[in-house]
């Protein structure tokens, strides 16, 4: 269950935003074998008063993905290493500009399906790996 914020301080059309939600979901399916039907994502862009990257950073893509705890590092530098390469290809910008933060949650932190704990639940795709 996978969620996805970007934050950004350029503008993007609708078009632009789309494809780099669509790039990110294939590298979540692609690496870590999530269902499709559950990933999800937020895109969020700043006016240049409210988003201050690093300094000297220029464009800057910051990329938090929200997900079930237990994957395992290997797992986690092969995430990292494809989420930058594609969108730093994608979107022709410098690798060292964008983050990635990952966010795990126990299972028992997430209520779905209609209000069940996440551990109470069955997946079609496995979590520790």
């Amino acid at each position: 269950m996978p969620i996805i914020k970007i934050e950004e301080q350029r503008p993007r059309t609708a078009d632009e935003k789309a494809r780099l939600v669509d790039l990110l979901f294939s590298v979540l399916r692609q690496t870590l074998g999530v269902n499709p039907n559950e990933l999800q994502a937020r895109y969020q862009t700043f006016e240049p008063e409210d988003f201050y990257p690093p300094t000297g950073a220029g464009e800057y893509l910051g990329i938090e993905i929200t997900l079930f705890a237990g994957r395992s590092l290997d797992v986690k530098r092969r995430l990292y290493e494809r989420v930058v390469a594609e969108v730093a290809q994608a979107r022709q910008v410098n690798p060292s500009r964008i983050l990635v933060l990952l966010r795990e949650e126990p299972l028992d932190n997430w209520g779905l399906h209609g209000g069940h704990a996440a551990t109470d639940l069955k997946f079609d795709y496995a979590i520790a790996i």
